[in-house]
């Protein structure tokens, strides 16, 4: 049986060309005449099929939405999004259903009659319809058909199965909260709720806020053999945990924050403005990931010039070289700024998060908000969408992206691109430094294979993708190229610029090791953007410059973390977490690299023969490093050191004011960071059960 239902739309194509090459530019005037009038970039060719996604959105995702689950099964789920294809109507015919037993067919209504009868030809198991044909009735006719289907003794049907109403605009926010109500019976109370509601959002939070909580005290009381909260006996004990579960509880959060830079209307062929079909598309994106997520949606008004100019000024100053002083009175000016875009529950809701996605063309992560002295993303676990174009980011998030896991095998093939002559004397012994030290990690450890290659032409760059599309990291070392100019930032391939703006595949994840490759100022056309188009479920890029050493130490850390997951370590669970984690505790070796003297200090040995940099990292740290505030918490123990050895003041210039400049800020994953396993039980289960390979 077939556990994920499968959707599709099917739209008139116009000759659409939505899977072809990016288009690049040399000059503005060639751009401004392929201008569509949007702000993100949406084909018109879409517009139609806006309503079939928000009627599927109110479908099963899966059968187990037909199911009335036990609290564990509930709490097991990931990442669980309705699959739904956008499909042209010239590819239906093409279109591989070999292994595919398609749920639903909904057509725009401009779709001929043929198209339609080739639809039907497929038996999907809910029928074929037009756009105008679908209505709220056929939502409850649906899910029941769906139960039908796929009832089995194993379990009962869901709660409230026939309780459905079709919600429109911003009511389809509501949408990630019923899946979970229905599965505890309280469907019509969310509904009745939310049509009487005068701050949607707000209650929708309190809601999924609810849910979890509930959710989370089942599963606390059933560890310990309580299985009914309903007798006298329980019911205090339910109380009780309710509030402790409550007061700890994270939540899943989607924010969606539209906009562009003036900059990247002038050098682009972007609108000035949002378009309402365009509005409408990132809320189902934002709809979706939530759903997906288990969480809730925070919708933001479109970012204002003075936001991007802002950070367009940081990553320029950065570029020259600015003042670290700069730099971080810089993050907290964003946070201010970013800060006023926020209600204080949302800003409440964000700093309790468990994860955040962003759809945005702005870092939200970089900035520093009120009473934090780092940047969210140094706390949070943080994946970004990039919005433009909106119609790639649509095709993108609809359709279930795969899950990869590396905790127990992992192939990583390195591209060399930078040249072995004196203009990189510095750069290139840094990075043989990388080169050897994943060799050394390959002979340690059979679960990493490793391949590495000198690539110095374009050509030879795809060759070796094109031989190692088995690798599950791509990990590119060369110079960034940021053209200004022509607003595209890129790789220099020994002497050759590359944006990989070309069909290609590549592995799932891409690593660039490269300066500036993903800017978001002026909204750049960026080669991190390309391989997520190019098919990368994540793709780990840099805003700015960056020290070569700096990015040895962050790369090492990264995949001595995968190591240690592959050897039972469960510190990290996933890619975002793991990046999170190395940002969030990065801020020792950001202190060292500021000052050589007291880099040489902490890798020397105190009085008690301890090497200071691992006392600290073993013993010093643990339990004592606030995420928020890890920068004064670390300089806090290391004075604490010092005392101890006699040495109050020493080293001042960095540990007294903020003299030092935290690189790991500016680094950004985009895709799917979160669907990339270092360590998860299900994937080691089914691997010691020889059901993956």
């Amino acid at each position: 049986m077939e556990y994920y239902f499968i959707y599709f739309v099917v739209f008139k194509s116009n000759n659409c060309n939505s899977d072809g090459p990016i288009m690049l530019y040399g000059d503005p005037e060639t751009m401004k005449k392929d201008n569509n009038g949007t702000m993100h970039l949406f084909d018109e060719n879409l517009n139609g099929t806006l309503d079939a996604i928000e009627y599927i959105m109110h479908l099963p995702r899966n059968v187990f939405d037909v199911y009335d689950l036990d609290e564990n099964f509930m709490a097991s789920s990931h990442d669980t999004p309705h699959l739904i294809i956008l499909l042209p109507d010239s590819e239906v015919s093409t279109y591989k259903m070999d292994t595919t037993v398609p749920t639903l067919f909904v057509l725009t209504d401009d779709c001929d009659a043929q198209t339609i009868d080739k639809c039907k030809n497929q038996n999907p198991l809910l029928g074929t319809y037009y756009v105008h044909e679908i209505n709220e009735e056929m939502i409850k006719k649906q899910w029941n058909q769906l139960w039908q289907h796929t009832k089995t003794e194993d379990f009962n049907m869901v709660n409230d199965i026939n309780t459905h109403f079709w919600l429109y605009a911003e009511k389809l926010k509501v949408l990630p909260v019923l899946f979970l109500s229905r599965q505890f019976g309280r469907t019509n109370d969310v509904l009745s709720k939310i049509f009487n509601s005068t701050d949607l959002e707000k209650d929708c939070t309190n809601i999924q806020w609810t849910n979890i909580s509930h959710l989370n005290t089942l599963i606390s009381m059933g560890s310990k053999g309580i299985t009914s909260w309903d007798k006298n006996l329980f019911r205090n004990l339910y109380k009780e945990t309710l509030i402790t579960e409550t007061h700890k509880l994270n939540i899943s959060v989607v924010i969606t924050f539209p906009g562009i830079s003036k900059k990247q209307i002038k050098y682009g062929p972007n609108a000035s403005t949002l378009s309402e079909n365009e509005r409408r598309v990132i809320r189902c994106l934002g709809v979706h990931r939530a759903i997906a997520r288990g969480g809730v949606l925070i919708e933001l008004p479109c970012a204002d010039e003075q936001l991007f100019q802002k950070y367009d000024e940081l990553e320029q100053r950065c570029k020259e070289g600015a003042n670290n002083k700069y730099v971080w009175k810089s993050l907290t000016d964003l946070g201010k700024l970013l800060g006023s875009y926020f209600s204080s529950l949302q800003i409440e809701v964000l700093k309790r998060a468990k994860d955040i996605t962003v759809f945005s063309d702005f870092p939200i992560g970089l900035a520093i908000f009120c009473d934090d002295e780092v940047p969210l993303q140094c706390y949070k676990k943080i994946s970004y969408r990039p919005l433009t174009p909106l119609t790639r980011q649509l095709q993108r998030e609809l359709p279930k992206v795969k899950q990869i896991y590396l905790g127990k095998k992992c192939k990583v093939a390195m591209a060399e691109c930078v040249i072995d002559n004196e203009e990189n004397q510095y750069v290139y012994p840094m990075c043989e430094l990388m080169h050897t030290t994943l060799i050394n990690m390959e002979q340690q450890h059979s679960e990493l294979s490793f391949v590495y290659k000198q690539t110095y032409s374009v050509n030879g760059m795809r060759e070796f993708i094109a031989e190692n599309l088995d690798a599950d990291i791509l990990y590119i070392s060369a110079h960034g190229c940021y053209q200004r100019e022509k607003n595209m930032a890129g790789i220099m391939v020994g002497n050759e610029f590359w944006m990989a703006s070309e069909d290609i595949n590549v592995p799932p994840i891409v690593i660039l090791s490269a300066c500036h490759v993903s800017p978001r100022g002026m909204g750049a056309v960026n080669i991190a953007d390309m391989f997520i188009r190019n098919g990368a479920v994540t793709v780990l890029g840099t805003f700015i410059p960056v020290n070569a050493k700096k990015n040895l130490i962050l790369m090492t850390r990264l995949f001595t973390y995968i190591l240690e997951a592959q050897h039972e370590s469960s510190q990290y669970k996933t890619l975002d977490d793991a990046w999170s984690g190395i940002v969030a505790t990065n801020a020792i070796h950001e202190l060292m690299s500021a000052s050589k003297s007291f880099e040489q200090w902490m890798h020397t040995k105190n009085s008690q023969g301890k090497v200071r940099i691992i006392e600290f990292q073993l013993e010093r740290c643990v339990g004592r490093l606030r995420a928020t505030h890890i920068y004064s918490d670390t300089i806090k123990i290391v004075k604490e050191m010092l005392a101890e050895e006699g040495l109050e003041g020493k080293f001042g210039n960095i540990l007294n004011v903020n003299d030092y400049f935290a690189e790991s800020f500016f680094y950004q994953l985009i895709g799917n960071p979160e669907n990339i396993f270092l360590y998860n039980d299900v994937f080691k289960e089914a691997y010691k059960q020889n059901l993956l390979q």
